[in-house]
């Protein structure tokens, strides 16, 4: 057995508690995929183990993934255990799409940013095509939690698909600070409790008052929602003549908003990694 085999297949006997045959194989494949940079089967079943017949492993490998249940909940911890830093995180949500045929492959995720990528952590495969929903995103979250506790977050980071009210309050409720960009539309008004009833203008009107490339901050907590409305803080940037960046942020510093919203661009580093870069050329993992 190669060095590498023997250390990979510890490695994954501390955390994954599957059999050591599974493990063995699980190794082979790990240190393939760097060597060919692809997930095709029957050129990672030659590199994997090229004394062994190409065919013999070839069939090992679909077995593997078309009958093997990997447990995700305990892969996800296992990740968590590589992410090369100690809490408080940066949790990033965001969502991939691409098609393999007329099939849409719909990934919904949330990974650790660290050193200008995001290691997975919780995902879902939506079982349809376009966007996701707000309890989409709760379930994902939830599953998250359970390897994450919320004490253990700086923030969680998300685009402007992850706005919707009901997805905010369960972060609130789930006591999760969050830095999440808001569509330049969105309306906004005065905090819980100081409603009159009427909304004031979308958010945009904010932030034309700024310069291109200027900052601000509106100056008090804001309700984002309709009556039941979830506080925030919102910081503005004008991008260009009508392109704005505008985050809503909620038990994090105002003025670290920018930076903590900038980690949210680690996730899609993973997203343009080789072998997903490969899937979404057209490739499976059971070719």
């Amino acid at each position: 057995m190669l060095p590498y085999v023997r250390q990979l297949t510890r490695v994954l006997s501390k955390r994954l508690g599957w059999n050591r045959a599974r493990m063995k194989l699980m190794a082979r494949l790990t240190g393939a995929l760097p060597m060919k940079t692809t997930t095709n089967l029957a050129q990672l079943a030659h590199a994997g183990k090229p004394e062994v017949e190409t065919d013999s492993t070839y069939r090992r490998l679909q077995r593997f993934f078309a009958e093997f249940s990997f447990g995700y909940e305990t892969l996800g911890r296992f990740l968590l255990d590589l992410v090369p830093t100690q809490p408080p995180y940066v949790a990033v949500l965001d969502r991939t799409e691409w098609h393999f045929g007329q099939t849409a492959v719909n990934v919904l995720m949330i990974g650790i940013a660290e050193s200008g990528i995001a290691y997975p952590v919780a995902w879902s495969v939506l079982g349809h095509g376009g966007g996701s929903g707000a309890g989409e995103h709760t379930e994902l979250l939830d599953r998250f939690l359970r390897l994450v506790e919320p004490d253990d977050l700086r923030a969680l980071v998300a685009d402007r698909e992850f706005t919707g009210s009901d997805f905010l309050k369960a972060l609130v409720q789930r006591e999760i600070p969050f830095v999440i960009r808001l569509k330049k539309d969105r309306r906004i008004g005065p905090p819980s409790g100081e409603s009159s009833g009427e909304w004031s203008l979308p958010v945009k009107m904010f932030a034309r008052a700024c310069q291109p490339g200027q900052v601000s901050q509106l100056p008090a907590p804001t309700g984002l929602g309709g009556a039941e409305s979830v506080e925030c803080q919102v910081t503005t940037r004008r991008l260009e003549e009508e392109s704005f960046l505008i985050l809503a942020g909620h038990e994090v510093d105002p003025d670290s908003m920018l930076d903590l919203y900038r980690k949210r661009w680690e996730i899609l580093a993973f997203f343009a990694a080789p072998g997903v870069q490969r899937l979404r050329a057209g490739g499976h993992p059971y070719d």
